[in-house]
């Protein structure tokens, strides 16, 4: 994303520059000596070299002063000056003498390579003092868009507390009404609660969960989408028989069941979906393979977020400790995802 031009900034640098040139040059500008155009060319060309010197050091600073890298900044300011000797060597040397009549120097190096190094110290600290500042607004302003941020953070999880509690409280109201009317709407109902509590609760804490907890959810997800359905959906689940005390990073298999159920033309008995879940054969190991064939109407990025947020969460829980094998093809989707196995552990055993 591209920075956006400060213009107001722009025309402060120019206004306080124009100040100076005044300031520093009042006689030459307002009572030259010679051609009039001749001088204001000497004038700009010499002031410009030592603007030019400060916007360069400012360049330097602002690479390495934070963090500091002394040698390089120090290789930097080296070459500063001599660039800047140089410009004034040519200004002196060249320019006044070919554009100010009666112009006349004599070039002695010793003595221009000291005198030079005062004005040359005198506009680095300008560029020095000016990184410096703008390096801590420019720490104060990400520091009070880290504390809004905080806040609206904060707002957001309140928010987020209030909504599930308003939520849960209609469904179970629903739940109630509905029992004299079908009890399939009243499962149906149970199952979306039950669904959405799981999905909103173990989201929230992050930290591993029971696999048995994760596979109940699934069944809860495949439930009420045969329900939607009228139970036309064709799903081949398997499901190995697992240890209780397995542990999963939590939603990663629900997202992936999701977009089978969501994306996946679920419909055609002769090609159903494939949900298998099994332990590899040294135990160490749990493989989820699922295949699905696409919806005509399918986006053909339609579960791209999803898909990132797994890898995220994947990354953060399993380092480079996991596979996941994804065949995104026009015709059908195939996943396959292999994850290292996590115990609870029994204290009590």
């Amino acid at each position: 994303m591209k920075t956006p031009i400060n213009y107001k900034l722009i025309s402060y640098h120019i206004l306080f520059w124009i100040g100076f040139i005044i300031i520093n040059r009042y006689d030459s500008l307002f009572h030259p000596q010679g051609n009039y155009a001749l001088v204001l060319l000497d004038v700009f060309c010499a002031q410009g070299t030592n603007i030019t010197l400060v916007y360069l050091t400012i360049f330097v600073c602002s690479k390495y002063i934070v963090p500091t890298r002394v040698v390089p900044l120090i290789i930097g300011l080296f070459i500063l000056y001599w660039y800047y000797f140089f410009m004034w060597y040519l200004v002196s040397h060249v320019l006044r003498p070919a554009i100010l009549i009666g112009y006349a120097w004599k070039f002695n190096f010793l003595y221009s390579v000291i005198n030079i190094f005062f004005a040359f110290f005198k506009f680095i600290f300008f560029g020095f003092a000016y990184a410096i500042f703008w390096k801590v607004t420019k720490r104060e302003q990400n520091i009070l868009l880290t504390e809004k941020g905080k806040i609206e953070a904060e707002y957001a999880f309140l928010r987020a507390q209030i909504n599930p509690h308003f939520l849960f409280n209609t469904l179970s109201l629903f739940y109630v009404k509905s029992l004299p009317l079908s009890n399939e709407l009243s499962d149906g109902i149970v199952t979306l609660s039950q669904i959405m509590r799981y999905s909103l609760e173990k989201n929230e804490n992050g930290n591993l969960v029971l696999l048995s907890d994760e596979l109940e959810h699934v069944n809860n997800l495949i439930k009420i989408n045969q329900m939607r359905f009228n139970n036309n959906l064709h799903i081949d689940l398997k499901i190995e028989d697992t240890f209780p005390s397995i542990q999963i990073v939590p939603l990663i298999i629900i997202t992936i069941v999701e977009n089978v159920l969501k994306h996946g033309n679920n419909t055609l008995a002769k090609d159903p979906a494939i949900i298998h879940l099994f332990n590899s054969s040294d135990g160490y190991f749990i493989h989820l393979y699922t295949y699905n064939r696409k919806k005509n109407t399918l986006v053909a990025d339609a579960s791209g977020i999803g898909m990132e947020n797994i890898k995220k969460r994947l990354n953060y829980h399993y380092g480079d400790n996991y596979e996941l094998i994804v065949d995104n093809n026009d015709d059908f989707y195939m996943l396959k995802l292999k994850v290292p196995v996590s115990h609870q552990i029994d204290f009590y055993s």
